[in-house]
């Protein structure tokens, strides 16, 4: 039949949008699968621009680190520091005229006395140190009150928390519920205290940062948050959380610099996208962040010259004490660096808030102007150019998106779902270059020869609408294999022509390949009078063990009625052996380009065939992992064990009670 051009037309957008349509349900209903897969590609863009200077995102040097790493255990001479080292370095970070210390410690319980007490002194002159606390976060109904393991600590918080102005419905956000907190003198004596929660994405990556929870019916910051808000000179009722757009900080301002509003978009679930500078260290081996030595900061009070020293490098910055020795539990994969230590997540968090350099998601409505943009050029270039040129402008189009989200990322800070039109492009490219080649090509007859070599009729037909099912390279499956071989036949074969061989062959084949297509079984080849035969692929059989005994009685009930046949018209007498077993596999077409076999291969292949070779005349032996399968729905008896070449260990077998099926005419429908 002659495909009208109209007709043609007509198919080609209505797959190209049944395409588009597939996939973004695929995306939709199954987002734990394809987001992570989009995330990861994101991440190769952060690595590219990390590994390009000029590309980085601009870093605030007032951030600093000071590290407490393997070196400054080294120096110190000890494997742990005391509540005394904490103080006297928080006294000399106020000395050296911090504008403030960000400590990513929690100290849940005092240890001594006097060091305690030292601690907090040391704490509350320099005026200008945080700590951290952590929640237990669920999801709480709205209007419900937060737990505190003991009435102090939640008097504490509750006293702490912010009354921000909300532009919208906030119930939606994380509830903190229990706290760890840091000791509450020592937090007294803090400048304040906010969150450390880090959550990750869903393949373990922290991308992300929560700003502030919901903390019965106000709000409590993260520890990020609440320095960048002190160092920008905003309180708490100059923040206006929109939940699920921005959060918007009014008349922010750098000490010496005039106001303004700055405004932080936020994702669906209330976070922020941390835009990370680079990994820890780059590719020439320089820390992406100014980094100092925790050793070096603590001994600097025995030396005035080199405490002037230090005042001079430390002067209004923002210090982050964290500990990165080897053993630390604080680190995990970011979109630069497979391990970084998650202090690094909140100076991030920070410069990205000082430096106003905020990554952006693109809404739904922009991609999907983009989307039908793509559809609409797919289109046009599968009505207008040849299956040649159309498949070279998909690859022109996909890589034009990819160019185009790679732009937005560097230069417009907006972030693209890369993923989901790559794959709508991909697939209905695929989609059309199948069509026009069942089509244009002239191939269904070629496939449809294929199949019907291997599959019943009803598969081969489903296979046809979806070729990816046989594919090129192997696949582990677990299926049930079947090997079927005629008792003597060569010996009564000696006697009858050839002519008269191959019709007796052609007529019980026949046969045999009707039910076992009735049961839709793959015939994977035909070995002289036998058959080998599995159930299970290509398409997914959850019944497969249950099909083939099924057939299999069939097959040996009309074995039985051909045998009768031919002894009356003098012949010979027809009897089978059939062997099953159910186990795992490698399928897919296997041989040489210019001829390809779909066939199984494995030692439970071999094992099919090792029952064959013992079941009785007239009769099917089943394997364990067969019985277990069928034996609610089959009459088995067991057999002795037996032992088969190329396995070590005795073999359990079943043998189906043929006799009591065909003595009682049942049918397969009744079997």
């Amino acid at each position: 039949m002659t495909i009208s051009s109209e007709q043609r037309t007509a198919a080609v957008i209505a797959l190209i949008v049944a395409s588009f349509a597939v996939i973004q349900l695929l995306f939709w209903t199954l987002p734990s699968v394809f987001e992570p897969w989009n995330a990861q590609t994101v991440d190769q863009f952060f690595m590219l621009r990390s590994a390009v200077k000029s590309l980085r995102p601009a870093y605030d040097s007032t951030i600093v680190h000071i590290d407490i790493s393997d070196h400054s255990f080294d120096e110190l001479e000890n494997s742990y520091l005391s509540r005394s080292q904490y103080a006297r370095a928080v006294q000399n970070l106020a000395e050296m005229k911090t504008a403030l210390q960000i400590w990513d410690f929690i100290f849940p319980a005092k240890t001594n006395r006097a060091e305690d007490s030292t601690f907090v002194a040391c704490v509350t002159n320099a005026g200008n140190a945080y700590f951290g606390l952590g929640f237990d976060i669920a999801s709480q109904p709205p209007g419900s009150q937060p737990t505190a393991r003991a009435p102090r600590v939640s008097a504490y918080l509750a006293g702490t928390t912010w009354n921000i102005r909300v532009d919208g419905d906030g119930d939606n956000l994380p509830r903190a519920r229990q706290a760890k907190t840091t000791f509450l003198e020592l937090a007294a004596a803090s400048r304040g205290l906010g969150f450390l929660n880090v959550d990750f994405d869903q393949d373990g990556v922290y991308r992300r940062s929560h700003l502030l929870f919901r903390y019965g019916d106000r709000y409590y910051p993260s520890l990020a948050f609440r320095v960048a808000c002190d160092y920008l000179g905003v309180s708490p009722d100059r923040v206006i959380l929109r939940p699920g757009r921005t959060v918007t900080l009014i008349g922010a301002h750098r000490p010496g610099e005039s106001p303004h509003d700055v405004v932080i978009p936020l994702d669906r679930s209330g976070t922020m996208l941390v835009n990370y500078i680079g990994p820890l260290r780059t590719s020439d081996n320089t820390p992406s962040m100014l980094h100092y030595d925790f050793a070096d900061v603590l001994k600097a009070s025995d030396d005035r010259t080199e405490l002037e020293m230090w005042k001079d490098i430390l002067t209004g910055k923002i210090a982050v004490v964290s500990e990165v020795a080897t053993g630390a539990s604080d680190f995990g994969p970011v979109p630069t660096d497979n391990q970084f230590p998650l202090s690094g997540v909140h100076s991030n968090t920070l410069n990205t808030i000082l430096t106003e350099n905020f990554l952006r998601e693109a809404g739904w409505f922009e991609l999907l102007v983009i989307e039908l943009v793509l559809l609409l050029a797919l289109a046009l270039s599968a009505l207008n150019f040849s299956a040649r040129n159309f498949s070279i402008s998909s690859v022109l189009l996909i890589l034009g998106y990819l160019i185009l989200a790679l732009a937005g990322f560097l230069y417009a800070k907006i972030v693209f779902n890369v993923l989901r039109p790559i794959v709508e492009l991909a697939f209905a490219s695929f989609v059309v270059v199948a069509y026009r080649y069942v089509t244009e090509q002239k191939a269904r007859e070629v496939l449809r020869r294929s199949f019907e070599a291997y599959f019943p009729p009803a598969v081969a037909r489903r296979l046809m609408l979806n070729p990816s099912l046989v594919t090129d390279g192997g696949q582990k499956k677990v299926i049930t294999i079947m090997f079927t071989d005629i008792k003597s036949f060569t010996t009564y074969s000696a006697a009858l022509s050839p002519d008269e061989i191959r019709k007796l062959l052609n007529e019980y084949f026949e046969a045999m390949v009707e039910i076992l297509f009735k049961y839709e079984g793959t015939v994977d080849k035909f070995i002289g009078d036998g058959l080998m035969v599995f159930f299970g692929d290509p398409e997914p059989q959850s019944d497969h063990a249950l099909r083939c005994v099924r057939a299999a009685i069939e097959m040996q009930q009309k074995c039985r009625e051909l045998k009768d046949r031919w002894e009356r018209e003098k012949k010979f007498p027809l009897m089978v052996r059939i062997g099953i077993n159910t186990g795992s596999v490698v399928v897919g077409n296997m041989g040489y380009a210019r001829r390809l076999s779909y066939t199984a291969l494995g030692a439970e292949v071999n094992l099919a065939q090792r029952l064959e070779a013992n079941a009785p005349a007239e009769g099917i032996l089943i394997s364990e992992s067969t019985y277990e399968l069928v034996k609610d729905s089959i009459k088995t008896h067991s057999c002795e064990v037996i032992r088969v070449k190329g396995f070590d260990t005795p073999i359990n077998v079943y043998e189906i009670q043929l006799a009591e099926y065909i003595a009682e005419g049942k049918t397969s429908a009744n079997v």
